[in-house]
């Protein structure tokens, strides 16, 4: 007779089914005081259905367009529940319901990564039995699966790990909902429409993975989601910094949630990406939407690479350490438990002290910690400098930046620290700087791979580090624009710059341009030497030139930060639908805007000469103080230095700016001579 049930209940769902994709027989729905939501659609406009649960019916109606959803008593943790659906002389029925906690998992390859695939797969696999409350749902269209090896070995490690040693203290019952592609950008995530305040950013086919794997779970009623994603972003930080914060609060308007729903982001892991350090500035925009969006939690990755992993070192092998990590902030969030689920954070730097002699300066910095449970029982772990993957980033665990004096028109000079220590509670870094420099900043773990040292007693990992975080902006003033390898400006590769001309990459050619910025981060690019702006054809948006500003709409720049390391940035044009400026480093080739494929010249070097001269609009430092901004805006101005950061005290540009200050053009002289060795 059972039998026969179940084969009835599956013809039914496979013939007409009366619930939309995603409610199955098997699943979890969201526990008390959540009430779970029944939903489906395809019926007649008006259409009555009856919803029969634990003895009792209810009724819901169609709508126009035959969508309905009828709301389930708020009901606490437990089961197995049977469920029965009627319309008419249809009807669906879910068998050994669950009611738990329901967590989407979402993301790119590392979330998706198998259970089979990681080190210690069949330790897990052969126990997986054991949990039959937990049930896993790979992607909306599919069938709920009882925990069993079969289920999980396709399913995502980090998501069923995060959950077994969650379930191990809680024993509720919960629900995994995994929803992932390898390889994908966060703007084919993004629901239609909200990524238009990221500076106008778009890409093709936006927001289809979104629609196609997050929308089909909605009105489901969930408990949290983990967030593994970012790599297909790298050489893009300070957008992603936006779309990020972006993507959390849509999700949790479209699900019909506030800040209560927590979302844990997983910080990228460590691999050899070969780009200037780009890792550590995705990893600090995902810091950054943890420390500004409202119960977001992080946990880094960063220290979990994997050289010899048979499927690329992208994807590390151990994701157990980030499973154990996530579990403690989930029993945190759902259960109301007080475990420490975060490394010990930086507080400030309390002394700088520096003892110059003939050839040296020593420099020793004193930072203190956040004084909280996290930093109870912290220590510095000894690191294998012999293992090949680390090697060549040993000497560079904990960094000190100088300024050179009469070099200000180069990026801040890093020096790896000599000597580090912890001592009555505080890192003390101590290293030797030139005689001629000035201490700017400090940071520590900011590599592809970084060999981290610092762990608590809960064996939670210190997050990578850097007190001066590059500008999402460059600031007003005059800048060199170079490819990122240095040596490559941009000029006309045949003789001078000049009007019509189209642009290409050249050597030993250091222009100087104007970038004036609006107070919505837009501007202008002029050169300083002709006064003629960057502009692009009125054809097809692809030529770059330079013309007059006169009667030229294409001169609405936008630069922003990649992540790489120190004032590097995408140029973008606004009026032509964000695609960048590059030709593929070859000085044969013109200068053309390109889609954002991070081809291999996308990529600038802004160095800061001069300060602009006073600005027509409002300056972007005044707006963001002000109370009424945008959330965008909020969260620029945590991360986003004012234009005094920039300035190097050079004399004040001419009213008209189309000279240098004497020293300005003292520098420019140094950096092409520079250039030319």
């Amino acid at each position: 007779m059972m039998r026969g049930l179940l084969f009835l209940a599956l013809v039914l769902s496979a013939c007409g089914a009366l619930l939309q994709p995603g409610y199955a027989s098997n699943m979890v729905l969201q526990r008390a005081p959540q009430q779970a939501i029944l939903a489906g659609n395809g019926l007649t406009a008006g259409a009555a259905i009856i919803v029969n649960f634990n003895g009792r019916n209810g009724t819901a109606t169609a709508s126009a367009n035959g969508a309905w959803n009828y709301s389930l008593p708020a009901t606490p943790a437990g089961g197995p529940y049977n469920i029965t659906v009627y319309s008419g002389s249809s009807q669906q029925q879910l068998i050994n319901v669950l009611f738990g906690d329901v967590i989407l998992c979402s993301g790119q390859s590392n979330m998706e990564f198998k259970m089979s695939q990681i080190f210690s797969n069949e330790t897990y696999l052969n126990a997986a039995a054991n949990y039959p409350d937990i049930r896993v749902l790979l992607n909306y269209n599919g069938n709920w699966q009882v925990s069993s090896k079969a289920a999980l070995s396709s399913f995502s490690a980090v998501c069923y790990l995060s959950a077994l040693n969650t379930y191990n203290t809680s024993r509720i019952p919960l629900g995994l909902l995994q929803a992932t592609v390898g390889g994908t950008r966060i703007e084919l995530w993004s629901p239609p429409g909200t990524q238009s305040n990221c500076y106008g950013y778009d890409i093709p086919n936006f927001s289809s993975l979104y629609n196609a794997r997050i929308a089909p779970f909605i009105p489901q009623r969930i408990a949290a989601i983990i967030w593994y994603q970012g790599e297909s972003n790298v050489n893009g930080a300070g957008v992603y910094n936006c779309q990020l914060a972006n993507l959390v609060r849509s999700w949790r308007a479209n699900f019909g949630y506030d800040d209560s729903l927590p979302w844990f982001i997983v910080q990228l892991a460590g691999w050899a990406s070969g780009n200037y350090r780009a890792l550590s500035g995705q990893r600090q925009a995902e810091e950054n939407v943890a420390d500004t969006v409202p119960n977001v939690s992080i946990y880094t990755a960063a220290d979990l690479h994997d050289r010899l992993s048979t499927f690329g070192n992208i994807h590390p092998r151990n994701k157990e350490p980030i499973g154990l990590r996530i579990s403690n902030g989930l029993l945190n969030k759902l259960y109301n438990k007080n475990l420490v689920s975060a490394g010990a954070s930086f507080n400030k730097v309390e002394s700088v002290k520096t003892i110059a002699n003939n050839s040296a300066v020593n420099i020793t910095l004193t930072i203190s910690f956040v004084t909280d449970q996290t930093s109870q029982g912290l220590t510095i772990r000894k690191i294998n400098c012999s293992d090949p993957e680390i090697s060549a980033y040993c000497s560079n665990l904990f960094e000190i930046s100088v300024q050179i004096a009469g070099a200000a028109a180069v990026p801040t000079k890093w020096i790896a620290v000599q000597q580090y220590s912890l001592q009555n509670g505080m890192l003390v870094l101590s290293t030797a700087i030139p005689v001629n420099s000035s201490y700017t900043g400090w940071r520590y773990a900011w590599e592809d791979i970084p060999p981290m040292v610092l762990y608590n007693a809960a064996n939670y990992p210190t997050l990578p580090y850097q007190s001066q975080a590059p500008s999402l902006f460059p600031s007003d003033g005059y800048y060199t624009i170079e490819h990122i390898n240095y040596g490559y400006g941009i000029g006309y590769r045949n003789g001078s710059v000049e009007q019509g001309v189209q642009l290409s990459v050249v050597q030993r050619v250091n222009p100087v341009w104007l970038f004036q910025a609006d107070s919505d981060h837009f501007g202008s690019l002029r050169h300083n030497s002709t006064g003629l702006y960057l502009t692009t054809s009125n054809v097809n948006c692809s030529l770059v030139s330079l013309e007059p500003k006169s009667g030229q709409n294409n001169q609405r720049w936008f630069m922003i930060n990649t992540g790489l390391d120190d004032l590097r940035y995408s140029i973008y044009n606004s009026v032509c639908g964000w695609k960048v400026l590059n030709n593929n480093c070859n000085p044969a080739l013109n200068i053309t805007l390109t889609d954002d494929a991070l081809g291999t010249c996308s990529i600038w070097s802004l160095n800061h000469i001069a300060s602009a001269p006073p600005s027509t609009t409002t300056s972007r430092s005044t707006i963001l103080q002000t109370t009424s901004q945008t959330t965008v805006q909020n969260i620029t101005q945590d991360i986003t230095r004012t234009t005094a950061d920039h300035d190097i005290g050079t004399t004040a540009l001419p009213s008209g700016g189309h000279l240098l200050s004497s020293s300005a053009i003292f520098i420019c002289v140094a950096l092409l001579v520079s250039l030319s060795l």
